[in-house]
C-alpha cells in the first residue's frame, strides 16, 4: 500500500470514528436505542435478509450474462462464489481496494485466456448497474420532488447526487464518442478520468453488438435495486415508530449514492448520519431510530459478507494458487493497461 492510499485510509477511518462518536456519544441516545431494540419485531429481518440475498443472486445473474457474451463460461455457482467473495472484501478492505478487484483477479484465474474480457465484463456490469440506479433515482426524485425540495439541506444532498450522476453520464458519453470516432490516441494521459474513459470506450466496442444483453442487464439491475430498497424497508419495519416504506424509498437513493463515495470506511457513519438527518428533517423520525434502522440494514449486508468470507476461506482457483492483495492489484492493473492499449490501437 503506497503513501497516498495509507493517507486516504487514515482519513476515511478518522471520518468514520468522528461520525460514530457524534452519533453514539450521548448516553441518553444510546439508552433510547437499546429500548427500541427491546421492542423491535425481529421477524421483519428475515425478509430483509432474504432480500439482500436476492440482490447478490441477481448480481450474479447479471455478471454471468455479461461474461457469457464474451464466451466466458465458469458456471453459475462459481460466479456466485466470486460475487460473495467480492461482497466480503467490499466490507473488510480499507482504502480504494474493493471487492471488484478480488472478483476480477479470481475470475481471471478461472479464465486465464480471457483476462481482458473478464475485466471488461466488470466495467459493463458496473456501468449497467449505475445506469439503472440513475433511472430508479429519477423516478423516486420525480415522485417525491415536493417533499425532497422542501428543505435547503436536502436540496444540497440532491445536488451532490446529481453531480455524481452527471459525471457518470459524462463518462459514458465520452466513452461512446471516443470509441465511435477512434479518438483514444488523442486523449491526454493526464486528463481526469483518463483510465475510466478508455475502459468504458473499450467496453462499448466489445458490447455494442450485444445490445440485447445490455438491455437485459439493465433490467436485472432495476430489479436488483428494488431488493436493495426492500432490505432497508424491512429493516425499518422491525422498529416501532418507523417512518414507513414511502419515506424510506424517498431517501434511499440519496443515502446509498453519497455513502458509496470514499468518504468513510465502507460508508459507515456517513450512511447513518444521512439517514438520521433526512428522516428526521423530512418525516420527524427520531434520529436515534433512524440510526438504528441504518445499522440494522447494514448488518444484514454484513451477515452476507461474512458468509462470503467463509466461502473465501474454502475457495480454491483451478490451479490452487494463492496471491497477496498487492499481487492481485498489480495483475489487475496490468490487464487494465492492456485494455487501454487495445483501445488506442
Amino acid at each position: 500500500m503506497n503513501l497516498k492510499k495509507i493517507v486516504m485510509t487514515l482519513l476515511q477511518a478518522g471520518v468514520t470514528l468522528l461520525l460514530l462518536w457524534l452519533l453514539f456519544h450521548d448516553p441518553a441516545k444510546r439508552q433510547q436505542m437499546v429500548e427500541a431494540l427491546h421492542t423491535a419485531n425481529l421477524v421483519w429481518l428475515i425478509p430483509g435478509f432474504v432480500s439482500f440475498g436476492l440482490v447478490l443472486l441477481i448480481g450474479t445473474i447479471r455478471w454471468n450474462l455479461l461474461m457469457q457474451v464474451q464466451g466466458i463460461r465458469m458456471g453459475f455457482f462459481r460466479v456466485w462464489q466470486l460475487v460473495m467473495i467480492g461482497m466480503f472484501f467490499n466490507l473488510c478492505l480499507p482504502g480504494g481496494v474493493g471487492g471488484d478487484l478480488v472478483k476480477v483477479f479470481f475470475a481471471m484465474r478461472e479464465a486465464p485466456k480471457s483476462k481482458s474480457a473478464v475485466f471488461l465484463s466488470i466495467v459493463a456490469d458496473r456501468s449497467t448497474g449505475m445506469f439503472a440506479l440513475i433511472l430508479v433515482s429519477i423516478g423516486v426524485f420525480g415522485y417525491f420532488h415536493g417533499i425532497l425540495m422542501s428543505l435547503p439541506m436536502v436540496r444540497a444532498f440532491l445536488l451532490v447526487v446529481s453531480i455524481i450522476f452527471c459525471g457518470f453520464i459524462g463518462l459514458i458519453v465520452m466513452g461512446l464518442i471516443i470509441d465511435r470516432f477512434h479518438l483514444a490516441k488523442r486523449l491526454p494521459a493526464k486528463m481526469p478520468g483518463y483510465a475510466a474513459v478508455l475502459d468504458i470506450a473499450r467496453a462499448f466496442s466489445v458490447y455494442a453488438r450485444a445490445w440485447k444483453a445490455i438491455v437485459v442487464a439493465i433490467g436485472l439491475s432495476l430489479v436488483l435495486n428494488l431488493f436493495i430498497f426492500g432490505t432497508a424497508i424491512f429493516a425499518a419495519f422491525a422498529f416501532v415508530g418507523n417512518p414507513g416504506a414511502a419515506a424510506m424509498t424517498s431517501v434511499i437513493p440519496i443515502v446509498n449514492t453519497i455513502s458509496s463515495l470514499p468518504i468513510s470506511l465502507a460508508g459507515i457513519g456517513v450512511r447513518e448520519k444521512l439517514f438520521a438527518t433526512m428522516l428526521h428533517s423530512l418525516y420527524n423520525t427520531s434520529e436515534n431510530l433512524a440510526v438504528l434502522i441504518s445499522i440494522t440494514g447494514f448488518a444484514l449486508a454484513v451477515i452476507w459478507g461474512l458468509i462470503g468470507g467463509l466461502i473465501y476461506m474454502t475457495y480454491r482457483t483451478g490451479d490452487g494458487s494463492h496471491a497477496s492483495l498487492g499481487e492481485m492489484q498489480s495483475q489487475v492493473s496490468d490487464v487494465e493497461h492492456q485494455v487501454e492499449s487495445e483501445e488506442k490501437a
